[in-house]
């Protein structure tokens, strides 16, 4: 049976939730459609959100979101959405790789997120969102005066200790991927007292996901305590967008109105990490909640 929705938002993460929640108490009729996965669910302990010194997980605040989208009315729907595209009545079709589902709405919201290239390291899992980041703006605090360790490709490695020289002088670079880093970068460096290694790591070695050591291919450990990865290719997840008109920027995020958060095409918005800006929880938050103002004045307007 087609049912057809105010609004059908792609991706139950942080950003997407949040959209789901503000529009279901405008008395709206919405639908998450969402796969396991996602960045938040990494997430052991965010630290920099307000309310929760102690950091609060990624996991706990998905489950409470959706526990308060589904009090509102908000049904969620685990699927992977496989297409978007229009009718001729000019709403949206989504279709799901179980084919289960059809679903019809006046509005979209992508906020499907990004996807990361995480190394495959012993250890790794256990230590991510705890004592291994990814980002120098969420979490270069956890690093400050402690021996802590860049794992990645080459120049991304350097830049990324460039970064993390504000919060600690005890560095090293290790050049995971074996990108070629210049010997002149390599020796300022180490004139900058940073250690550079250039070979993989096999093991990471902790205590309740608290990282220890780092076990190097030569068999050499580094005593360290924190952790950052540096490598390219994390991309955000717009495929489903394509032969829309939409703009993608030239690093893969999707451009919209930073009023409204509305892309170029009418009536599809998205939020969270696929837009254009800093990857925040609490940004993606409020990028849910500005979206869902826009999309209830504009469905006003449809029904007027």
């Amino acid at each position: 049976m087609q049912v057809e929705y105010d609004t059908v938002i792609v991706g139950g993460g942080i950003a997407g939730l949040q959209t789901a929640i503000q529009l279901a108490r405008c008395l709206r009729r919405v639908a998450v459609i969402d796969m396991p996965g996602g960045r938040s669910t990494i997430a052991k302990a965010y630290r920099n959100i307000l309310g929760f010194s102690e950091g609060v997980s990624g996991d706990f605040l998905r489950h409470a979101g959706k526990e308060q989208a589904q009090k509102y009315g908000v049904i969620l729907i685990t699927d992977e959405v496989t297409k978007l595209s229009t009718n001729p009545r000019g709403l949206f079709s989504i279709g799901t790789k179980s084919g289960i589902h059809t679903l019809t709405s006046r509005t979209l919201v992508l906020a499907t997120g990004m996807r990361d290239p995480f190394p495959a390291i012993l250890g790794f899992s256990d230590c991510v969102g705890i004592s291994i980041f990814l980002c120098p703006d969420c979490d270069g605090y956890e690093t400050v005066d402690k021996a802590t360790a860049i794992i990645g490709a080459g120049p991304h490695a350097v830049s990324m200790a460039d970064e993390l020289t504000y919060y600690t002088k005890r560095l090293t670079v290790i050049n995971h991927a074996e990108v070629q880093v210049d010997t002149q970068t390599v020796s300022e460096l180490s004139k900058r007292g940073i250690m550079y290694r250039e070979e993989k790591v096999c093991a990471l070695h902790h205590s309740a996901g608290q990282l220890q050591e780092i076990e190097l291919s030569s068999g050499e450990r580094l005593s360290v305590e924190r952790a950052f990865l540096a490598f390219p290719g994390a991309h955000a997840l717009t495929e489903l967008l394509r032969g829309f008109s939409v703009q993608i920027h030239e690093k893969g995020h999707i451009q919209t109105n930073p009023r409204t958060k509305e892309t170029d095409h009418p009536n599809i918005w998205a939020v969270g990490d696929i837009n254009e800006h800093s990857q925040q929880v609490s940004i993606a938050m409020g990028d849910g909640t500005q979206a869902a103002i826009w999309i209830q004045k504009r469905l006003r307007d449809l029904e007027m």
